[in-house]
């Protein structure tokens, strides 16, 4: 659900980008049946996915959420990660978000028939309700979790996780700002080499990423 970090993350590639769109889509062992560039582009975003999830800093994150609502945090926390990095996007990734949005979703729509249905029905909506730019503001955040709550019956409790994360905005912003430069680290790291990166145990340390990139 966190669409536009994923998109960021999986850099200009197209067939990066499809796996970065599709990865909650497809699930699976990999390779599977994918072709390589795609294969390649799923487990770059599962890869993300096991880093992000393991961060101590985004993990301590939960603990803003009423005890209750807590359960539900990894999916709001992929939501309003995106708002974070939109409302910043410029200063973070060196582009302007209205214009990488058009130019990725673009490359998606070109290969929209290698996508499942529901993928296809999302990119629409991502497409015809501009959805990537808007989330650089708080509504959008609102609107995506009531929508996932009413489609989704056990998560109804996420309209009411908007609310109550309101006023942790900045900090929920200060710390994914914080962490975001390793995770692009991260990113590049196994980009020039994931056999170095097996699943499991997967970490995102600002100290590992620089000395495995020294010269």
């Amino acid at each position: 659900m966190n669409t536009l970090a994923h998109l960021v993350l999986a850099g200009p590639d197209p067939n990066l980008r499809l796996g970065a769109f599709l990865g909650d889509f497809l699930p699976g062992p990999l390779p599977g049946p994918h072709a390589p560039g795609l294969a390649r582009g799923l487990a770059l975003h599962r890869y993300i996915d096991r880093i992000t999830d393991s961060d101590p800093t985004f993990r301590s994150l939960k603990d803003l959420a009423p005890a209750p609502l807590r359960r539900l945090m990894p999916i709001a926390l992929d939501v309003i990660f995106d708002h974070c990095l939109a409302r910043r996007f410029e200063p973070l990734t060196g582009q302007a978000l209205e214009a990488f949005s058009a130019e990725a979703l673009g490359d998606l729509k070109a290969q929209r028939h290698a996508m499942p249905a529901p993928a296809q029905q999302l990119l629409a909506a991502l497409d015809t309700h501009a959805v990537l730019p808007a989330y650089a503001h708080w509504p959008a955040v609102e609107r995506t979790l009531t929508s996932i709550a009413r489609r989704r019956p056990r998560l109804a409790a996420l309209s009411d996780l908007a609310p109550a994360l309101a006023p942790h905005r900045d900090t929920i912003a200060a710390s994914f700002e914080a962490r975001f430069p390793a995770l692009e680290a991260a990113c590049s790291a196994w980009l020039a080499d994931p056999s170095r990166f097996p699943s499991g145990g997967a970490t995102l340390s600002n100290s590992s990423f620089r000395s495995e990139n020294a010269p």
